[in-house]
């Protein structure tokens, strides 16, 4: 009886000095995701005040099937998407633009023998004739096929492929700090890659934070931490001294790219609530 006592008395104590635990997925082809997103979230929980683990979860699926898993919160509590109406329903959205709207800034991957047909591409009704890739899910789906723009949705790490293979897909959007982590990631294996050299798409578009429902104690955690890390400077350094955003805003070359804007018909009022602080890019 006496070490039924015992355990009834250090298990909530055990349970307070473990802290909160946190599971993200661990996604093959992305190393960007663990240097920024990851060091972020990192950042934000160091700012909340109380203890935690980050446990990285094996997981190669499309962005669907992991949205099935963080509604369940058991396998994963915590991913980072760009936002939707759909998505914020779903789950606790952290309101703070993990790239301060950067993410709405695109350029594409083509295939290398591809660069002559997109110099001819001067205005949204020229991508018309292309077929765009897009992963499974992603709220950037949206937003091209209310332009007009033939989409296929497929799995992340496929996709890459078919702009490699350059018979099925012609372009691939993707962020502007993302493109280039990935094309140095893959060129060894997808060697047809390249990025094109002409076009930026802008959208009103924020990748965030998604807290899974059964966690809410979570999401205040992240939510407060960023705000704290906001009001000491620590986001801004991180974010202004951090390699990728430096080699993708120095790499771009934005002022020589024809600007394509597109409009996000999934505006969210949570997006557009989201005060100006937060933004480099804010919504349209």
């Amino acid at each position: 009886m006496k070490w039924l006592i015992k355990l009834c008395v250090c298990l909530p104590m055990l349970v307070q000095a473990q802290g909160l635990i946190v599971k993200v997925p661990s996604r093959p082809v992305n190393h960007l995701e663990q240097e920024y997103q990851l060091k972020l979230l990192e950042l934000a929980l160091s700012h909340s005040g109380q203890p935690f683990q980050i446990k990285q979860v094996d997981l190669d699926l499309n962005q669907f099937t992991l949205q099935q898993q963080l509604s369940k919160g058991e396998s994963i509590n915590v991913f980072w998407m760009s936002t939707s109406s759909e998505l914020e329903s779903m789950f606790i959205p952290i309101p703070i633009p993990i790239f301060r709207g950067l993410e709405g800034l695109r350029l594409g991957l083509i295939h290398v023998n591809d660069q002559a047909r997109f110099d001819r591409v001067k205005n949204v009704d020229d991508l018309k004739q292309m077929k765009v890739a897009q992963g499974v899910g992603w709220a950037d789906n949206k937003v091209l096929r209310h332009a007009g723009i033939k989409t296929y949705s497929g799995r992340y790490s496929n996709l890459f492929r078919l702009i490699n293979d350059g018979d099925k897909l012609d372009f691939f959007p993707r962020s502007l700090i993302a493109i280039f982590a990935e094309r140095r990631e893959l060129g060894a294996e997808y060697s047809n890659l390249a990025i094109e050299k002409r076009l930026v798409l802008r959208y009103s578009m924020a990748q965030l934070f998604f807290v899974s429902p059964k966690h809410p104690e979570l999401a205040r955690a992240i939510h407060q931490g960023l705000e704290r890390s906001y009001a000491d400077g620590s986001f801004m350094t991180f974010y202004k001294q951090h390699p990728r955003i430096r080699e993708a805003l120095a790499s771009a070359n934005l002022d020589q790219r024809i600007t394509i804007t597109l409009t996000n018909p999934d505006l969210t009022p949570l997006l557009k609530s989201i005060p100006a602080r937060y933004w480099d890019y804010p919504p349209l």
